[in-house]
């Protein structure tokens, strides 16, 4: 095992790999998703010209979670907005509430701008608001106590409902989107880190070591699987780390039990396995370390892109697309992404088949088609 060892010497020696291993994809991720992620701080105006409980109450539970600018009939409101020192704003008239309770259909005023979705959700949200007060007023009939006791009731949440997924144990829709795009990032160092380890090859065959190796009793077939063993538990040990670490670092998470973050670790080394022949048979048809280079970035970055690494592959053209669907970057994510519904790695069966089986075919072409030499 002495190739073995010394291609992890090689490996971890040069700072290149261990800034694709390990810090690129932590820094992509930590970034990325940390601007995901982050909650978003809605600027709400409000014009209370009814100051009746309802609306003020209402007022009270709108400061709960947005940033509330109380405004007065002078305030230049339409200005605010263009201005964006708004994102929106809400006027209420007076006679709102009583009309509300005389059955009127009674709505506030909205100011936003057109064909902006910024305040999208506030907007759905007072609009739900007042259409559940709106009902209410009708059960009460006129009442005001009884509309006031029902409203309290629904801020209570005796009509609220629950609503619980048995499809599968993982977690919400949003949880499993960072995560793949997660898998995403670890894709890009591992299809970069394994493309220069295994230029190794090219190295020895370069420097005549690989001649000089073929005269000792070391067999081709041994010199090469240590190549590959090294490469492959190099990406073990950077899918470990990233799997461990991450989720310490950023709002990510690669599963909700144990088994699922084994699945999605089983995912990753079928992916390395790709990786690997990737670089072998770069490695083996180059004959400069400038065209091994030039050939890991040609293929590598399209890749990527084309396999939805770097954004949702549904906002590229359908020609694009369906590119795409032959990439193993793409196969990775879809098994990925299989495994985080918690369809297990029978749900992704066919994306893990298609990765082995085209590591299989590459390494295949790699030993049995003979190369020029490069010296």
């Amino acid at each position: 095992m002495t190739i073995l060892g010394n291609c992890f010497k090689r490996i971890f020696r040069k700072r290149t790999n261990i800034l694709f291993m390990l810090v690129i994809p932590i820094l992509l991720n930590m970034l990325l998703i940390s601007v995901a992620t982050q909650e978003v701080e809605y600027k709400i105006g409000i014009l209370d010209q009814d100051s009746t409980p309802f609306t003020q109450d209402f007022i009270s539970q709108l400061k709960k979670q947005y940033k509330v600018t109380l405004l007065t009939p002078s305030d230049d409101v339409k200005s605010m907005v263009v201005n964006k020192k708004l994102d929106s704003a809400f006027a209420f008239q007076p006679g709102f509430t009583v009309g509300m309770l005389g059955g009127k259909d009674v709505s506030a005023l909205s100011y936003a701008l057109e064909g902006s979705n910024i305040a999208r959700p506030v907007q759905v949200y007072i609009s739900s608001y007042i259409s559940s007060a709106k009902q209410i007023a009708k059960a009460a009939k006129g009442s005001a106590d009884a509309f006031y006791k029902g409203l309290d009731a629904y801020k209570n949440g005796a009509f609220a409902v629950e609503y619980k997924s048995f499809l599968s144990s993982t977690n919400s829709e949003q949880d499993i989107s960072n995560a793949v795009t997660s898998l995403g990032y670890i894709a890009f160092g591992m299809l970069f880190l394994l493309s220069f380890s295994t230029g190794l090859i090219l190295e020895d065959k370069i420097t005549g070591v690989y001649d000089r190796l073929s005269a000792t009793p070391l067999t081709r077939f041994s010199y090469f699987s240590q190549h590959l063993l090294a490469s492959f538990l190099v990406a073990a040990i950077q899918v470990a780390v990233l799997i461990s670490l991450l989720p310490k670092l950023v709002n990510v998470s690669y599963g909700s039990t144990p088994v699922q973050q084994q699945e999605v670790v089983a995912v990753c080394c079928a992916f390395a396995l790709a990786c690997v022949a990737i670089g072998v048979t770069i490695s083996k048809f180059s004959k400069t370390a400038f065209m091994a280079t030039g050939l890991t970035t040609l293929i590598n970055i399209p890749m990527l892109m084309l396999g939805g690494c770097f954004w949702p592959r549904e906002i590229m053209p359908k020609y694009l697309q369906q590119i795409g669907d032959f990439m193993p970057t793409t196969w990775f994510l879809n098994a990925g992404q299989a495994v985080l519904y918690g369809k297990g790695l029978e749900g992704a069966r066919n994306e893990l088949s298609y990765l082995i089986v085209f590591a299989a075919l590459l390494l295949i072409v790699s030993f049995v088609v003979k190369s020029e030499k490069v010296r």
